[in-house]
């Protein structure tokens, strides 16, 4: 049984604003979950997109908001907001402050050609 100390992974750039850091993996001994941190600057945006899968996104600092079709919640740390699969969706960062969120994927490789479709931009980059 592997132990990730994750606050001891190298993040990555993913795109303008945000850097990731995957903390289960092939690499790590996941074989069915992915889960990412993301470390998000103050302003930035995910455009929108959906997932073939259920996805739980998980605040650990600041605040996010999310839009899910014309609604748009605010999730602040303690709170998870959970993504139905092929729900279209973007999310970005509310405040001042930049935020700390984790991702949760019932799927390794969320972002393998097939799993996700963008509608506006690219998908990020994942290493």
């Amino acid at each position: 049984m592997p132990v990730v100390d994750y606050a001891a992974l190298p993040e990555f750039p993913m795109r303008a604003g945000i850097t990731g850091k995957w903390i289960t993996s092939h690499e790590h001994g996941a074989t069915t979950t992915s889960v990412l941190s993301n470390t998000v600057e103050p302003g930035v945006a995910v455009p929108k997109h959906f997932h073939e899968y259920e996805e739980i996104v998980l605040v650990e600092e600041g605040r996010i908001w999310v839009e899910l079709g014309d609604t748009r919640v605010f999730a602040a740390p303690g709170q998870a907001v959970i993504i139905p699969p092929r729900t279209p969706h973007a999310w970005g960062t509310e405040g001042p402050g930049m935020a700390r969120v984790l991702f949760v994927w019932p799927v390794l490789e969320p972002f393998a050609p097939g799993k996700s479709t963008y509608f506006e931009g690219a998908p990020p980059k994942v290493s």
